[in-house]
């Protein structure tokens, strides 16, 4: 058994997961759950545990119902400890949950008790290491219910236009994009062929880069280039990088850019408003006159904000590769260099967050010109979220030819990176910022109904003018699902249901019906914050029941109780 009560029930304001376990092996699912709630404290808020019984608290309930099967096996050390970290942590939540981005909007979300449920449900078993579970859309969570609630991956959302997407994914797109709003940008080309390079090299000052139009984190990018066998090197890194998979035309193409001077900024627009600016600085180690720079890294990797198994990571691990090499090259360095004491030794030309690089906040000395320039780019795309790259040497002063230019834009950013900089001021606030303006029109009304009443509970509200006449109702009545009135679907799973309607934006009314206490107490009430709770005179004689839902009207989780004759 694998049971889901959601959401406020009678014997807790939390979801419920009760897993029904017939083994004895307690030591290691309380290890495991354990390790889970050091991650961070949005996957599990608390937890009991008999031989019989495993009963896990979460606002993320769909993360422990999909986990039911594996600990039912570890219970009866089917499979290993370690294995059921790799398939819960490892597969399920990291590719659930992703990243930190995530986890700041979720944490916002259960700070103001607004409704987090899975837009899509994959059914295939994790269990069964299926590439499916490691699809993007097992990402896409919808946060608040009905009318108005909004579908997120990351950062991004159902509030991004589709066309700005599209824009951004190709720097080709986003810099013609550019020029037509006549922002000021580096020079360009495209390279439809490496002989390309021959003939427009002598058109830019050096240096130059080189990179793919169609891929992200850095990948395949060349800076510093100073020399036409450079360029052409870097042209078949870039190639490279591409791959011999099949991909769209606007992933194969190839540009060429003048190398703006100065420091990569990286500033976070939402809603039209530039919220955060922050610094990035290439991934560097620091010289202790004894270990080697292989042996530094290493040492720089074991810091555990670079965890990647942890999905609550903030930076990345460093990692020796191709790029590092020729970087530590270029300072005549080797992996068995041994770097003075103090010595500070960049192990990256490129300032990327995703090879290692880190942060630092500049918010408050953005100049208004820059503010200005990226809140138009961000409001023109239609894009509610959006990552603009700044090379400039003094973020404090406008952009000029001297002082730097926009680079490329991105609707998907990390936003982590700006919200938990390694250095300067910590702005976890912008996840609320971020809900509330995703959120601001999200007033789909929650209603309850307890207990058996003759009248129709729509049409009784409609007559009483709390749900106007061309306002859309969906209800749950056993296992029955309505749609103004209109049965959609029956023989249904309670909490398939209830996680179905509150996906279903449609509807500017919710109302879940239970028939008596029993089942309320079975399913919980579907809801982490009620806005009207409708009981039958007769059951409001239960004393200990009663109790505990004018409790949750004291605690502001339900705004009302009213008594149906």
């Amino acid at each position: 058994m694998i049971q889901t009560v959601q959401g406020l029930n009678l014997e807790s304001e939390i979801s419920k997961v009760k897993i029904s376990l017939n083994g004895n092996n307690i030591e290691d699912i309380t290890q495991l759950l354990d390790t889970v709630s050091s991650l961070h404290p949005i996957f599990i808020n608390e937890y009991s545990l008999s031989p019989s019984l495993l009963v896990i608290s979460s606002k993320l309930p769909f993360l422990w119902r999909e986990s039911g099967d594996i600990l039912q096996e570890l219970s009866r050390q089917e499979i290993t400890l370690e294995k059921a970290k790799e398939l819960i942590i490892n597969i399920l939540i990291n590719k659930r949950i992703k990243s930190m981005s995530t986890i700041s909007l979720l944490q916002s979300c259960i700070k103001k008790n607004i409704e987090i449920t899975p837009a899509i449900i994959e059914s295939a078993n994790i269990n069964t290491g299926k590439e499916e579970i490691d699809k993007s859309t097992n990402r896409y969570i919808t946060l608040g219910c009905g009318r108005g609630s909004h579908i997120t991956c990351s950062a991004a959302s159902t509030k991004d236009a589709y066309i700005a997407e599209r824009i951004q994914r190709d720097k080709w797109a986003t810099n013609l994009f550019l020029q037509r709003l006549q922002i000021p940008l580096p020079k360009w080309d495209l390279l439809p062929n490496k002989s390309y390079i021959e003939k427009v090299w002598d058109n830019y000052e050096k240096p130059v880069v080189i990179k793919p139009t169609g891929l992200t984190a850095g990948k395949g990018v060349t800076v510093g280039i100073d020399s036409i066998q450079k360029a052409k090197d870097a042209f078949d890194f870039a190639k490279a990088a591409i791959g011999t998979r099949v991909r769209r035309s606007w992933q194969e193409k190839i540009m060429i850019q003048e190398q703006v001077q100065g420091e990569d900024y990286r500033l976070l627009v939402i809603n039209g408003k530039l919220q955060i600016a922050t610094k990035r600085i290439p991934a560097f180690i620091i010289g202790d006159g004894i270990k080697t720079v292989e042996e530094l890294i290493k040492q720089e990797n074991l810091d555990p904000r670079r965890n990647t198994i942890n999905p609550a990571h903030i930076i990345k691990p460093i990692k020796i590769d191709k790029p590092l090499m020729d970087c530590l090259k270029e300072q005549n360095l080797t992996l068995e260099s041994i770097p003075p004491k103090e010595l500070k030794v960049y192990v990256r030309k490129v300032a990327s967050m995703s090879q290692g690089g880190i942060t630092q906040d500049f918010t408050d000395s953005v100049s208004k010109e820059i503010k200005n320039m990226v809140e138009t780019i961000a409001i023109s795309m239609h894009a509610f979220t959006l990552g603009v790259d700044v090379m400039c040497k003094d973020i404090s002063k406008p952009l000029t030819k001297d002082n730097g230019a926009i680079l490329e834009v991105n609707t998907m950013p990390e936003v982590y990176l700006n919200m938990y900089p390694i250095l300067g001021t910590q702005r976890e606030y912008v996840a609320d910022i971020y809900i509330e303006e995703l959120l601001k029109e999200n007033n789909c009304r929650r209603f309850v109904v307890i207990g058996q009443t003759k009248n129709d509970i729509p049409t009784l509200l409609r007559k009483k003018r709390i749900i106007k006449e061309d306002e859309n109702v969906g209800e749950l009545i056993d296992d029955r699902y309505l749609i103004n009135g209109i049965e959609t679907n029956r023989n249904l799973t309670r909490w398939r249901a209830t996680e179905a309607i509150k996906c279903n934006a449609y509807l500017d009314v919710i109302i879940l019906h239970y028939r008596n206490w029993k089942e309320a107490q079975q399913y919980g009430l579907g809801f982490d914050h009620i806005n009207s709770l409708y009981i039958t005179k007769e059951l409001t004689y239960d004393k200990e029941n009663m109790k505990i839902i004018k409790k949750y009207k004291r605690r502001k989780l339900i705004d009302k109780i009213k008594i149906l004759k």
